[in-house]
């Protein structure tokens, strides 16, 4: 019966989540952002480049993606498509990779319980809930955060089945001293795959190293501690310390919700729990009660697994409360500068749904059916009417997702204005792309639920439109973008405007193809490389600084006007030594391609004296120049663009992205590092103690009834 209990809503997913495979409209949510980035890579890939960390050009006048964003997951997704041999679609693999995922999650719940401890009733009745919470878009583990009408979260997908996984591992190498080799692989894989999810999943594994410590297993604790964390650390190298020695050149956007740094607050929080609407939006909340049930039977029953997962959920909560709530105590977290309290509701949600099996198991065990088969019928009767509200609910929900699937691909499909349109653009020499904003006239293209700036992004194409997650610090003035001004449009090279083919448009815009529903025009701009004036040079110390100065400098020029650039020293308290202002090339110099590349331009440049040239494609200092082969320094002007200091003459200019140099090294290490991991695994388990071998201790202590395995509080 728990088997049918399991299957029921695996079926119901399968079947109303199958438009998510079969139907490939271009997605609206951060998924459109995953499937360019997993694109790019496979290029990179082809084009023998380092998938570890390259220039991604096509979004926030590029930025090196993979340094800063976890990319294990679209790394898997390219390497399925390559041992497909091209005979399935980029796409399709994509999509398929997601369909499984959501697919797989209650069996990735089922074995992580049953790892921690509990009884095979807790984690079946858990697994069947699993799929099941409805939480109006709150980013954590309900499948909102993941289909088409959702959010998009494909990073976290792969992170909410390791996050499982690895704390149930974890859990059983402090509690019960087996599987350390295991814990470290798996939380090092996790940090390659959702750093903050990696964050949360330590706090975690912290609570359970300090549950229960005492003076005799302290020194195993320690030890598993340093096995665990060391592995996992030197695996995950690559991805943590690149980050976290270039964190300067990473934007954080003050124009994100407030709520998304700070969170709710304790009374909102609270309420939304309390009225069901934490885990049963709009339906009756059986799922809430549940939870309730769960934990109150941990807190009676006290089996040290139920209630080590009660001191998870209430640790996760509480700093779910955020700011409003703790106020101050929130600077005492690492890295609190950049955490998104508000995605702490997935953290919450993994602690929750055990919980909803540790009640549902209680009512379980009260029915009895293991009396008779009746009665287990009758007990799986019972659960099925109490999650037909649940199912039905959902069912709903993803009815609704596949109406907004079709209706956004049937109006792509039937547009052919819209991909003559794309057609011509790909045709064009490479430049960005301008096609409004919702505050413009976006919505006047709208293709289902995707705009047209979506299918820029979808169809791999250098856009100029609104951020996604604002990495690069030029992504934020898109949204001071002036349409009327021809100046805006020369400095971010937004060469090419699309528009409705009735919307008035400025007059120096040139039609270059025009249809019945849309125009393609082309802006007067200098192109991705430009001579420029340098008004004044100046010491930039943090990112706010860096954010407030650059939009001071553009909002204030007045349109037409084209304004002095400005030298940055960032970070710096102090400016460098050199010219504090360089006047513009005479006669405006020339500049011409010969190659442009993701993460290369090639340019001959001319200008009659010395002067600053500037290539529109953010700073960052993995960027280096070479004029007529030999190193120029470079440096960071308004915006946030890469400046050099050019010599008066003809020059050849050869600007190359370069990964990390420590990537590399440092996934050798990891691998390395995970080597011998493999090797040594159960060997891990024992301290070199002689006491600790003598007696062969392996953690074995009463068991309590109803969780198989789990020594007692």
């Amino acid at each position: 019966m728990l088997v049918v209990l399991i299957a029921v809503p695996l079926v119901m997913n399968a079947v109303t989540l199958l438009p998510e495979l079969s139907i490939p409209a271009p997605s609206v949510n951060d998924d459109q952002y995953h499937y360019l980035f997993i694109h790019q890579a496979e290029q990179t890939f082809q084009d023998g480049g380092n998938l570890l960390d390259f220039w991604l050009p096509q979004v926030e006048t590029g930025v090196p993606q993979f340094l800063y964003y976890q990319h294990l997951p679209a790394l898997v997704v390219v390497g399925i498509h390559q041992l497909t041999f091209g005979t399935v679609d980029l796409l399709t693999v994509f999509n398929a990779v997601r369909f499984f995922l959501l697919l797989a999650f209650p069996l990735t719940v089922f074995v992580a319980m049953r790892l921690f401890g509990f009884s095979t009733v807790a984690a079946a009745l858990a697994a069947a809930l699993s799929t099941l919470l409805s939480s109006n878009f709150r980013y954590g583990f309900e499948y909102d955060s993941y289909i088409f009408r959702g959010l998009g979260l494909f990073t976290q997908l792969f992170a909410m089945h390791l996050a499982f996984l690895t704390i149930a591992v974890a859990y059983r190498a402090f509690q019960l001293r087996k599987g350390l080799w295991l814990a470290g692989l798996l939380l090092g894989v996790l940090v390659l795959t959702h750093v903050f999810y990696a964050y949360m999943t330590v706090m975690a594994i912290g609570l359970i190293f300090l549950w229960g410590i005492n003076r005799a297993n302290f020194r195993s604790r320690v030890w598993a501690l340093l096995v665990v964390g060391g592995f996992a650390a030197v695996i995950s190298s690559s991805m943590w310390l690149p980050f976290l020695t270039l964190a300067p050149w990473l934007n954080a956007t003050p124009y994100l919700q407030t709520e998304k740094y700070d969170s709710y607050g304790a009374g909102q929080i609270l309420t939304w729990l309390a009225a069901g609407d934490f885990f049963d939006h709009g339906r009756l909340p059986v799922l809430t009660v549940l939870f309730a049930i769960g934990v109150a039977a941990a807190a009676v029953g006290r089996s040290r697994v139920a209630l080590v997962t009660l001191g998870l959920f209430v640790m996760w909560m509480i700093i779910y409360f955020g700011r409003p709530t703790l106020g101050p105590l929130v600077d005492l977290l690492p890295l609190h500068d950049g955490l998104l309290l508000h995605r702490f509701s997935g953290a919450v949600d993994l602690a929750a749904i055990i919980l909803m099996g540790v009640g549902a198991a209680a009512i379980w065990e009260l029915l009895r059916p293991h009396v008779s088969i009746p009665r287990v019928a009758a007990a799986g009767g019972l659960f099925l009417v109490l999650l037909t509200p649940v199912l039905l609910e959902r069912t709903e929900f993803y009815r609704l997702n596949t109406v907004f699937l079709q209706r956004t691909y049937d109006a792509v499909e039937r547009d052919a204005d819209a991909r003559s349109i794309l057609a011509t653009l790909e045709s064009l020499p490479p430049d960005r792309t301008y096609a409004g904003l919702f505050t413009t006239y976006a919505k006047k293209m709208q293709f289902g639920d995707a705009y047209f700036y979506d299918l820029l992004t979808w169809n791999f194409l250098d856009g100029f439109a609104p951020p996604n997650e604002s990495i690069s610090f030029n992504a934020d003035f898109i949204w001071d973008f002036n349409e009327q001004d021809p100046t805006d449009y020369d400095l971010y090279n937004a060469r090419y405007v699309i528009a409705p083919s009735d919307q008035p448009m400025a007059s120096f815009l040139k039609p270059i193809k025009q249809t019945d529903k849309y125009t393609l025009y082309e802006a007067p701009t200098n192109g991705y490389a430009q001579y420029v004036a340098i008004g004044s040079r100046l010491a930039i110390p943090s990112k706010s600084d860096l954010f407030e100065t650059s939009r001071s400098w553009e909002r204030n020029a007045p349109p037409g006007v084209v304004p002095l650039f400005l030298r940055y020293d960032y970070p710096a308290t102090t400016v460098g030594s050199g010219p504090t202002s360089v006047p513009g090339c005479p006669d405006g110099g020339k500049t011409n391609f010969s190659l442009f590349h993701p993460g290369r331009f090639d340019l001959v440049t001319e200008c009659s004296a010395a002067s600053t040239l500037i290539i529109k494609t953010t700073f960052h200092p993995n960027w280096h120049v070479t004029v007529d082969g030999v190193e120029a320094p470079t440096f960071m002007v308004s915006p946030s663009y890469l400046g050099i200091s050019m010599p008066a003459g003809r020059h050849q200019v050869v600007a190359v992205y370069d990964a990390t140099p420590i990537k590399t090294p440092l996934l050798i290490a990891g691998l390395i590092g995970l080597v011998i991991l493999i090797v040594l695994q159960g060997r891990l388990d024992r301290p070199g103690c002689p006491h600790w071998r003598r007696r062969g201790h392996r953690g074995s202590e009463p068991m309590v009834p109803g969780f198989e395995g789990d020594p007692g509080p």
